[in-house]
């Protein structure tokens, strides 16, 4: 299953990472035009760009957090850094 990239995940995960649109267009191999339009919600991403980008957030072990609707859970969509161990030391209660 494909990760579709929202602008919010692409903003969030480039500032996981520390890059300006510029920075993160030429390391994927977009440009930042459709970068900065994604973002925006100005123009629905192309398969191509979300699977560029995905790829290269996932290289760097930003990993994509899906919603979540069950009673007592935190709801939302969202980026944090992939952890080496799963469930290693955290709890959910």
């Amino acid at each position: 299953m494909t990760t579709l990239l929202t602008g919010d995940l692409i903003r969030a995960a480039r500032a996981l990472l520390g890059l300006s649109q510029v920075e993160l267009a030429k390391k994927a191999g977009i440009t930042q035009k459709a970068l900065g339009e994604f973002e925006l919600g100005k123009k629905p991403i192309t398969a191509k760009a979300n699977e560029k980008l995905r790829r290269f957030f996932e290289e760097r072990q930003v990993q994509f957090i899906a919603a979540n609707v069950e009673a007592n859970h935190l709801e939302g969509t969202g980026v944090r850094w992939k952890p080496p161990h799963p469930n290693s030391g955290i709890k959910t209660i």
